[in-house]
């Protein structure tokens, strides 16, 4: 907002039990198990937590021993003096397997640790990562006094000690594995790699394994495999009872927020979520009166999410807003503390809110009430308003696809006008939404009213009252604030044959305020302002390369409406009498360009005109031309100040002229730096004055390029006359040029 207020605290919630996280900082444990949870005998029920159940297998094809046990190995291995133990040995081929299925297949960002050892290098132990069909992903394999990894034979240069103890890290990765296996125990030591081609989603469950390779002349000893401290963690599946907290911008691959668990996005914050999103726990995104948090999901999502979003008060201009979640009822979103929060006449029991769509039927606002069935539209917009600036609480799904919105040109009044809304809980890029084509060759852009085709955001500022954005007073990184509402306008045919449409391609990351018009870094522009001692008006002047003197659309913009006390523009070209609230001149415009104003003021009080924000070059000046008094001031240097004996309504008496040599043509390519071209409509002539070089060629071309006249100058005078009752009226093209030097200008012929 515009204004910065306080925040009612209204409820705090204290949750006892959960630890504090950080997303894509801490990993979240979702399994664990170890020996020690079985009170000596190794039983198939799994009594950690996430893993299944054990599931064993034992075989002695040719004899020999296979079991399983819990016994010490050493400090290194063992939790509360045990560890799992396999022992397969004297029957050649004996074997004895334990399989635990993953608390999940493993995503990106997922990690299982396990740490072993063995008595022996003989035959073959260790442990298989498999995917659901049982088939070996990564193996980890100790036999043949070696110690082999998938893709890395001769871990720790296979040297042995009978107390060493193995702990391996797997991590999965985008589409690859990485791996850590830290040496402890009787050595020490540390190896890490990558295993490649491994997609998320592929590894789901660990078998461990002994295969005996016969007596080997021991009589038979022990040949054994130790196990224990099995850890599975994610960085982006929550779970274990845990409150996360996002405090800065922060991208996953995907998020899964478990049942009992909170993540918390706070202010200013944006969350990205390449894949998908799943919530069955509790997601609370913040907003401020100044920073909104954000939840962009670039896949599909599931679950509810809540966005706190603050909303004015009533006595600081209302607000505009939409709802940045789908799906949710006006009855479920009236809860005790929405229902406190917004704006009532305190009727009891339907008492009237301050929440209202614009109705198309009626033309005006319809503010619901107790009694009101609805369900909040995503990509509408409604005007809000609380009792002392507040949040109020929005619950409801993540839009992940296209908002198609039907806006009409209807109406008894304000019949152009359409109030809707950014329908994500993200930012949203404005030239994105203005340029998105909605059929081939049709923009949004274009489904608006011409003279309005931009996006008008109630900004609470009773200087004018709206911040306009389009092609000219935004850049390729303006956006708006997830939940704002604004009007469009409808064009009458356009807007018949396609629906307006948000998309999620839209979404950005973003930060600050709502609707500040004038605060993109690089635009070259000037407010103006008009004020009594009781009223204040403003009118925009911007500079872009794209624009020209006359009606541009996408960068032009009229008054939404014109207020008793009103400051606005006329077109330099084309004019036809339309009030502008936003003018967009070409950046040349600079040199020498008068810009015709409006005013609606009443007699006797005294007016003064002023800058209010100047972000042109520091060369050019600005005059204001009063015709009525003939004075002229350089407002650079100070205001003008008049006090009118009568009032003052429309056009005609004041004229903002911009002033920039440095923007003037070099004169050693100019015909005459002081040579005017016009175009005269009464006579049907184009008047060339200055002084004019011999040989010289006056060329007119049409819009399109094609020369439409050409004649010679006459040097002897400086008045040069040239009839064009014979050519069509519309914009053209006046080249004046001689052997050496050129001038262009266009003009319209009336």
């Amino acid at each position: 907002m515009k204004k910065l207020y306080a925040l009612l605290l209204i409820c705090l919630t204290i949750s006892f039990g959960l630890k504090a996280q950080t997303l894509g900082v801490d990993t979240f444990a979702l399994g664990n198990d170890n020996s020690n949870n079985y009170g000596g005998s190794w039983t198939t029920t799994n009594q950690g937590t996430g893993f299944s159940d054990w599931v064993f297998d034992t075989a002695t094809p040719n004899g020999g021993f296979a079991g399983r046990f819990i016994a010490s190995f050493s400090a290194a291995l063992d939790v509360g003096g045990n560890s799992f133990g396999m022992f397969a040995n004297s029957g050649n081929g004996a074997v004895s397997g334990a399989t635990t299925t993953m608390p999940q297949a493993m995503k990106e960002g997922d990690s299982f640790t396990v740490s072993i050892g063995v008595n022996f290098r003989d035959g073959n132990k260790g442990f298989d990562l498999r995917d659901a069909s049982n088939s070996t992903i990564i193996n980890l394999n100790v036999g043949s006094d070696q110690y082999n990894l998938t893709g890395t034979p001769g871990l720790f240069s296979n040297s042995y000690d009978s107390n060493t103890v193995f702990t391996c890290t797997f991590t999965q990765n985008a589409s690859d594995v990485s791996w850590t296996i830290v040496r402890s125990g009787g050595q020490s030591g540390t190896q890490s790699g990558t295993i490649g081609s491994i997609s998320p989603g592929t590894i789901e469950n660990v078998r461990f394994y002994n295969v005996s390779a016969g007596t080997n002349n021991d009589g038979g000893g022990a040949r054994n495999l130790f196990v224990n401290s099995l850890e599975f963690g994610s960085m982006y599946t929550i779970d274990s009872n845990l409150i996360v907290d996002v405090t800065a911008d922060t991208t996953v691959p995907y998020l899964d927020v478990r049942t009992n668990n909170e993540l918390n996005i706070a202010a200013g914050n944006v969350v990205t979520v390449t894949g998908d999103f799943d919530n069955t726990g509790s997601v609370t995104i913040a907003s401020t009166s100044t920073t909104y948090g954000s939840l962009i999901v670039n896949g599909s999502s599931t679950g509810d999410v809540t966005y706190n979003r603050f909303v004015n008060s009533n006595i600081l201009g209302n607000d505009l807003i939409s709802p940045p979640v789908g799906g949710q009822t006006w009855s479920d979103f009236l809860d005790p503390v929405n229902a406190t929060a917004l704006l009532d006449n305190g009727d009891i029991p339907t008492a009237t809110y301050a929440f209202a769509p614009f109705d198309k039927v009626t033309g005006s606002y319809t503010n619901y009430d107790g009694a009101t069935s609805a369900t909040l539209t995503s990509g509408t917009g409604y005007r809000a308003a609380t009792d002392s600036g507040e949040t109020l609480a929005f619950t409801g799904t993540v839009q992940t696809g296209t908002v198609s919105v039907d806006i009409q040109n209807s109406g008894p009044e304000f019949a152009q006008w359409n109030l809707v809304g950014n329908p994500y809980p993200s930012y949203l890029n404005v030239q994105d939404f203005l340029t998105h084509e909605v059929s081939p060759g049709v923009s949004n852009l274009q489904l608006f009213d011409a003279p309005t085709a931009a996006i008008y955001g109630y900004d609470g500022d009773a200087t004018d009252g709206w911040a306009i954005y389009n092609m000219a007073t935004t850049t390729p990184s303006t956006v708006i604030t997830p939940g704002q509402g604004f009007f469009v306008s409808a064009d009458a045919t356009n807007a018949g044959l396609h629906d307006m449409e948000f998309t999620t391609a839209m979404q950005a990351s973003g930060s600050g305020d709502d609707f500040i018009a004038g605060r993109q870094g690089g635009l070259v522009y000037l407010t103006l302002n008009a004020s009594t001692s009781s009223q204040s008006y403003n009118t925009d002047v911007y500079f872009n390369p794209n624009a020209s003197l006359g009606f541009d659309l996408g960068f032009d913009a009229e008054l939404f409406s014109v207020p008793s006390f009103a400051l606005y523009s006329l077109l330099v070209e084309d004019n036809i009498g339309e009030p502008i609230a936003l003018q967009a001149l070409n950046v040349g415009a600079l040199a020498n360009t008068t810009v015709p104003l409006g005013l609606n003021a009443p007699q006797g009080q005294q007016l003064t005109f002023t800058i209010s924000t100047n972000e042109l070059p520091p060369t050019t000046e600005v005059f204001l031309d009063d015709t009525e008094a003939s004075v002229t001031t350089l407002l650079n240097s100070g205001d003008y100040t008049v006090t009118p004996s009568a009032d003052i309504s429309g056009t005609g008496r004041f004229f903002l002229r911009f002033v920039d040599d440095s923007f003037l043509s070099n004169p050693e390519n100019e015909i005459d730096q002081d040579l005017s071209i016009t175009a005269l409509s009464k006579s049907k002539e184009i008047l060339v004055s200055g002084n004019i070089l011999e040989n010289t060629v006056l060329d007119l071309y049409d819009i399109l390029g094609k020369k439409v006249l050409s004649t010679s100058l006459d040097s002897t005078t400086t008045y040069n006359k040239i009839n064009v009752a014979s050519i069509g009226t519309g914009v053209y093209i006046v080249n004046v040029h001689n052997n050496t030097n050129t001038t262009t200008k266009k003009v319209i012929i009336k």
